[in-house]
């Protein structure tokens, strides 16, 4: 089991962070490539398997974030589309993949990309042909966008060979936390919102996140926290499961 947050929480060391948690959603390579020196460094301080890169935005979105330095991109590109500008972006993040030892790489769809057939298209195609198993080097997370049905979405991804993040806390009302109980899956990758709290997680809320963990205990499980207290969350969390949560990774 893995548990850490969506990006570097502001002003916290790299090495403290990893000596507290064993996984990290790292945004290293979404806006625009890196230089050699930055990954090493990350290599330095990471342990192996304990970083999951998002993948290039040329890969998945058609507007650009910000930043000082960006992937070549163009109207032919992102919404999880073939294009040259995303090839080469996809062969940079393979070899981060290799050089970090990362334990997944994490496609984020852009927003407002629903479950429509030509979307379900694009996305068996770009798996299927581009992003490959072989292409990636690691598992491949898909994020869906709001608009999916979590467990449309997390069946569709088995059907397509990737894995699903979901927030497992967000459901609807009257949903009991066991409506996530009978997922045919092989691991799991919880992203976890906090449900638009300003505050940490309710201890309540944390304690179903645990029955859920310990109901799939022996599969691979990931857990990033993408919430507001998103720091004190994941520690919370690894408290609450005890020593043992975190997963020895390699050095």
């Amino acid at each position: 089991m893995r548990i850490g947050t969506v990006d570097l929480p502001e002003r916290l060391d790299r090495a403290h962070y990893f000596r507290e948690l064993s996984y990290l959603e790292l945004p290293l390579l979404h806006a625009g490539p890196q230089r050699p020196a930055t990954i090493a460094k990350w290599a330095e301080v990471a342990p192996k398997g304990s970083l999951g890169l998002v993948a290039p935005f040329v890969l998945t979105h058609r507007h650009a974030p910000k930043g000082p330095k960006l992937w070549d991109h163009g109207e032919a590109t992102g919404d999880f589309r073939d294009s040259p500008p995303g090839r080469v972006a996809l062969a940079k993040l393979r070899e981060a993949v290799d050089q970090l030892g990362a334990s997944c790489a994490v496609f984020r769809s852009p927003s407002l990309f629903a479950s429509s057939a030509a979307n379900r298209d694009r996305l068996r195609a770009f798996f299927g042909e581009l992003a490959t198993a072989e292409a990636v080097g690691t598992e491949r997370v898909w994020v869906p966008d709001g608009l999916w049905d979590p467990r449309t979405a997390i069946t569709f991804a088995k059907e397509i060979g990737v894995t699903c993040a979901f927030d497992p806390l967000v459901r609807d009302p009257g949903q009991p936390p066991e409506v996530y109980y009978d997922l045919e899956v092989d691991s799991l990758y919880l992203r976890i919102s906090g449900l638009g709290r300003s505050g940490p997680i309710r201890n309540e809320r944390q304690e179903d996140l645990v029955m859920l963990l310990e109901h799939y205990e022996g599969l691979p499980i990931t857990i990033a926290f993408d919430s507001p207290a998103q720091w004190q969350d994941a520690k919370n969390l690894k408290k609450l499961l005890g020593p043992d949560s975190n997963e020895e990774t390699e050095t």
